[in-house]
């Protein structure tokens, strides 16, 4: 092997373009180099970093199932080298070429060498399992049976008569029975059977279920995939399916469930969210959110995706009971905004988040507009907290009076936190900077939103103490890279991934989009836009946008946990309890956040 031209190639291929001329021949040594004929099959279960220097490599899932193409300057191998784990792949040569192999130690000395080598693959090996799960979640019909029908089976035996059938479809409140005999599936009748068959043809109540029932009708396992009961009952023209598990009857599937599956997606809720004419419909609607929360766990919607449906729903709920609310009292009289600020302003809301809320009026609030306008802000508020979205602890609601402000009260209200920025005030107050119009007038939110830029915009005083009130809480990471853990006042110890991770995120990127005008709220698409305008180093922004969806992410499946295991949702993370991949992916997200706080401390913070 020639050393010079492995290390000429290395030297051109990130993430080695940054290594020295001696870290290259150095790397160099611990590569081996191999040729590839078309047709041939490569070995993948070695622990070992795979480069591919020329050729074409198509690599297969275990179920035959076309991932991608590997080319020049593509990698594979470091899913087995950062987890321990093989993904069973097939990689398949499509066109001669050489493929350069780096040993497993030459691998980690690199990792631990270069961190901004060790988050290229981390970072590689997130998008890679990303780019899985789109593979193996592209439709909803990737859920089990089981996922929509559980233990409930209703039979009869077959000498049972018709009229015993039909009393027991009406007391069960279902459309069909399974026959069984000795325990076993003999049969299933429905109550079309019992009016097509029974009632038409004139024939006795007491006629035995076995005479009109539907005989060894079709069925389908437990485990088996949504679409193939669906494929099943379109192809033969039926409605009902039992559900066997082991051969014994289970449950019953029937066109209808299949129909309700779907009506926990985040369009069919808001679609009825939005047919409901009260409050108690409201809340029947928003006690889907739980299963729809559950459905999105299963197919593997990234966090931030999840957080915007979420969001997407609470203004849903909002939006109708501001209808219900005015069908109540009549029209407004006067034109208003109805204002989320927090995480339903940044539409990154979790299922544990309270309401963050107020109006802007177009008029002062006084007499008639002041009743009017209470009245609205209590009816919502409160329709709200039936809803499962509690009340404010910090009572920052529109049922607030102090928050249902005209224009001119809350650009009043913005310019005293601007103008005279005690840490106090604005420990309290930072969260208004993230607002966002629910119902209601964009007109006069606009004009609200251009005041704010205006004032903050480059306004060094009131940067420096925002920022320096953001640095107010650090990361939860000790000087030798330990967690620290803190209690929740229930005895238990973890990491709160919203307040010592997530929101320090929010509050450092809040800054610098305040600083520079930016009107978007959103913590990740305000990011984007950083990096745009060349405020901050796009790399800076990266590891934040990363960090962000590491943290989201793992509150995520928090969240997922305690709601199958039926307890309060709760942002208090054993990092105990996650592989050893996650805790380092933790560790790195808590150091990005000390590194932006640092740099965000060099930027504000200096001596006005």
């Amino acid at each position: 092997m020639e050393i010079a031209e492995v290390t000429t190639f290395l030297a051109g291929t990130t993430p080695f373009e940054q290594l020295s001329s001696q870290e290259l021949a150095r790397l160099a040594g611990h590569i081996s180099v191999y040729y590839c004929q078309r047709g041939e099959t490569v070995q993948l279960n070695t622990e070992r970093l795979m480069i591919i220097r020329t050729g074409i490599f198509a690599l297969y899932s275990d179920q035959q199932t076309l991932l991608t193409k590997l080319e020049e300057g593509d990698f594979y191998g470091y899913q087995l080298l950062l987890t321990g784990l093989t993904d069973n792949d097939n990689l398949v040569c499509e066109e001669d070429g050489l493929l350069y192999w780096l040993t497993a130690e030459g691998f980690h000395q690199l990792r631990y060498q270069y961190k901004n080598i060790d988050i290229f693959f981390q970072r590689l090996f997130g998008r890679r399992l990303h780019q899985y799960k789109a593979q193996q979640n592209n439709s909803r019909f990737t859920l089990k049976i089981s996922d929509i029908v559980h233990a409930h089976k209703i039979a009869i035996s077959g000498d049972q008569s018709v009229q015993q059938a039909a009393s027991l479809m009406t007391e069960k409140r279902v459309s069909s029975l399974l026959v069984e005999q000795d325990e076993q599936l003999i049969g299933i009748i429905t109550d079309r059977d019992l009016r097509s068959r029974v009632l038409a043809a004139n024939l006795a109540a007491q006629t035995p279920v076995q005479q009109v029932m539907t005989p060894k009708p079709y069925t389908i396992d437990k485990h088996a995939y949504l679409f193939e009961a669906v494929q099943l009952m379109s192809r033969h023209n039926i409605h009902h399916l039992p559900v066997l598990d082991k051969q014994q009857s289970y449950s019953m599937i029937t066109a209808t469930d299949i129909i309700r599956s779907q009506q926990d997606h985040p369009v069919y809720l808001i679609g009825e969210i939005h047919r409901q004419t009260s409050i108690d419909g409201l809340e029947h609607c928003a006690s889907q959110i739980s299963g729809l929360a559950l459905t999105l766990g299963k197919q593997q919607v990234p966090a931030h995706e999840a957080g915007h449906i979420i969001t997407t729903i609470t203004d849903a709920l909002t939006q109708r009971l501001i209808k219900l609310a005015q069908i109540q009292l009549g029209p407004a009289p006067c034109v208003f905004s109805w204002l989320a600020f927090g995480s339903q302003g940044r539409m990154d809301q979790s299922l544990n988040a309270d309401q963050d809320n107020a109006l802007l009026l177009e008029k002062e609030p006084v007499g008639e507009i002041a009743d009017y306008f209470a009245a609205l802000a209590e009816f919502v508020c409160q329709g709200l907290a039936r809803c499962g979205i509690i009340l404010c602890p910090g009572n920052i609601m529109a049922s607030n009076s102090a928050l249902r402000l005209s224009l001119k009260g809350w650009s009043g209200q913005f310019a005293r936190w601007v103008n005279s920025p005690t840490p106090e005030a604005l420990l309290k107050s930072s969260i208004f900077f993230d607002l966002r119009v629910i119902e209601g007038s964009k007109g006069l939110f606009n004009a609200l939103q251009q005041d704010i830029l205006a004032k903050t915009h480059e306004n060094a005083l009131f940067l420096y103490h925002l920022a320096q009130t953001t640095l107010q809480r650090t990361a939860p990471l000790s000087f030798l890279r330990n967690f620290i853990l803190e209690h929740d006042g229930k005895q238990k110890k973890g990491l709160d991934l919203k307040k010592r991770g997530i929101s320090l995120i929010t509050d450092i990127v809040r800054v610098y989009a305040l600083s520079a005008g930016i009107s978007e709220v959103n913590t990740r698409q305000r990011l984007v836009q950083l990096a745009a305008k060349g405020v901050m180093d796009s790399k800076d922004t990266q590891n934040l946008s990363d960090a962000f969806d590491v943290l989201a992410q793992l509150r995520w499946d928090k969240h997922q946990h305690d709601l199958l295991q039926g307890r309060d949702v709760s942002n208090l993370l054993d990092p105990n309890v996650l592989s050893g991949l996650q805790r380092h992916q933790l560790k790195d997200s808590l150091t990005v956040i000390n590194d932006a706080q640092s740099s965000l401390k060099h930027r504000f913070c200096r001596e006005l």
